[in-house]
């Protein structure tokens, strides 16, 4: 799995020697690793919204409502302070 390589990779041992090109290397390697964890990610989600579209709508439906309940308690809150 792509977790256990980023937790492979060994930022130690290229600073140590000093060598910029090693952490270079390894910082555009963490990143490319980053970005495909991303972008599995956004297909996962998306292949799934695709198959269940009234599920992905119940929770974005919840999760506005539970949002917009924290932002009307917080303002009466602070109005009151």
């Amino acid at each position: 799995m792509k977790v256990e390589a980023l937790r492979n990779i060994s930022w130690g041992g290229s600073w140590r020697n000093g060598s910029w090109e090693d952490g270079q290397e390894s910082a555009v390697r963490l990143w490319n690793q980053a970005r495909e964890t991303g972008e599995d990610f956004a297909y996962q989600v998306n292949r799934h919204v695709r198959r269940h579209p009234w599920k992905a709508l119940a929770v974005a439906l919840g999760a506005g409502v539970v949002l917009g309940a924290v932002v009307s308690l917080s303002a009466s809150w602070s109005a009151k302070a």
